[in-house]
C-alpha cells in the first residue's frame, strides 16, 4: 500500500511540474513548428516596468551617495541632515537641523556636486542655541 501511494503521489507531482513549465516553452514550441525563431523580446515586453523593490533600492543607493558627500564636506560635521532622493528624476530633498545659514549653502552645494543630482530642495531648519 505504501509503494502504491508513493507511485501515485510521485506521478501527480511529476504531472504538476510538467504543467507548470509548459507555458514557458509554448512560444518556443510554436516557433519551432513554424520554422522561425523566437527571441525574448517578442515574448515579453521590451522594457518591463521596474519593480517597486528595485526602485526603492535605487533611491536608497542614490540617497546614500549624497549622504556620504555631505558627511565628507567640511563644515557639516555637527549637523543632522537626512537625504531623500529620487534616482529616476535626480531630485534630492535635504531635511534636518543645522547650526547656521552657512551650513545650508554648504549642504546644497555639496549635494548638487553629486553625479546624477538634477535639483536640490532644502527643508533644513536652524537649531535653537542654548536655552534657559
Amino acid at each position: 500500500m505504501k509503494l502504491r501511494h508513493l507511485v501515485v503521489s510521485s506521478g501527480l507531482a511529476l504531472a504538476a511540474a510538467a504543467f507548470a513549465y509548459t507555458p514557458a516553452f509554448a512560444a518556443d514550441a510554436v516557433a519551432a513548428a513554424s520554422g522561425s525563431s523566437v527571441s525574448a523580446s517578442s515574448v515579453s515586453p521590451s522594457n518591463p516596468a521596474p519593480s517597486k523593490k528595485s526602485v526603492r533600492a535605487a533611491n536608497r543607493t542614490f540617497s546614500k551617495t549624497v549622504q556620504k558627500a555631505l558627511f565628507r564636506t567640511k563644515g557639516l560635521e555637527d549637523t543632522t541632515i537626512a537625504v531623500f532622493g529620487n534616482a529616476k528624476t535626480g531630485h534630492v530633498t535635504l531635511a534636518g537641523q543645522i547650526e547656521s545659514d552657512d551650513q545650508e549653502g554648504l549642504a546644497v552645494d555639496a549635494a548638487k556636486k553629486v553625479q546624477g543630482v538634477t535639483s536640490v530642495s532644502s527643508k533644513l531648519t536652524l537649531r535653537e542655541q542654548g536655552g534657559g
